[in-house]
């Protein structure tokens, strides 16, 4: 009887430890999860003024970091960067 006591203890202990609770969390799929992120992606690369992108057929330049961003927010997309 004392021993189920003490490895119920230890487990408990070791949960708290490991924050098993968030990890039981992220397995089941309760938080955000990128995976099931249906937008559309996104390819921008760095260009020798800018960044570039090809969104819907048609290329879209952009003159700093922030404009990108703040055009993926707009468009609600998923951008990949390449060769930054």
């Amino acid at each position: 009887m004392k021993l189920s006591v003490e490895l119920a203890v230890l487990r408990q202990r070791l949960a708290v430890a490991l924050h098993l609770d968030a990890w039981r969390e992220v397995f089941a799929g309760n938080q955000e999860d990128e995976a099931s992120d249906d937008r559309e992606w996104v390819i921008v690369y760095r260009t020798a003024s800018g960044y570039c992108c090809l969104y819907r057929g048609k290329p879209v330049e952009f003159d700093e970091l922030s404009d990108v961003q703040t055009w993926s927010a707009e468009r609600d997309v998923r951008t990949y960067f390449m060769g930054l």
